[in-house]
């Protein structure tokens, strides 16, 4: 496994989501590269550069916002079992979304973390 970037995590209402680009746009001097709606989630998701903006109503986001960071990697699957062998616990088994395979994984120090692998 290879971690290939680490990203802030900002949770808003989905009415928030225009602005809330924008703001990180101009915070970051560089445009959203990244922007999607994953039905099976009911969240709007967008990424603005170290940023990942999680959009939804309240229930939507619950399970996401026990997560303190967000780390892309190279392969879930040699992600869940390097983090495992490690004595990290797999909170929810690696899910397809539209982009991405994702898993939400407790490190032994107690962070929990969103791990993504973003697929063509």
């Amino acid at each position: 496994m290879k971690v290939l970037g680490t990203l802030i995590r900002v949770f808003i209402e989905r009415d928030a989501m225009d602005e809330t680009i924008k703001f990180y746009e101009e915070l970051y001097q560089t445009s959203c590269t990244q922007r999607g709606y994953y039905e099976v989630l009911n969240l709007e998701l967008a990424i603005v550069d170290k940023a990942v903006i999680i959009a939804g109503d309240a229930a939507s986001r619950k399970v996401f916002e026990s997560a303190r960071a967000t780390l892309l990697v190279d392969s879930i699957q040699d992600a869940m079992n390097e983090l495992q062998q490690r004595g990290a616990v797999c909170l929810t088994k690696p899910k397809r979304t539209p982009g991405s395979w994702i898993m939400l994984m407790q490190h032994p120090d107690g962070l929990i973390a969103e791990y993504v692998e973003r697929i063509s």
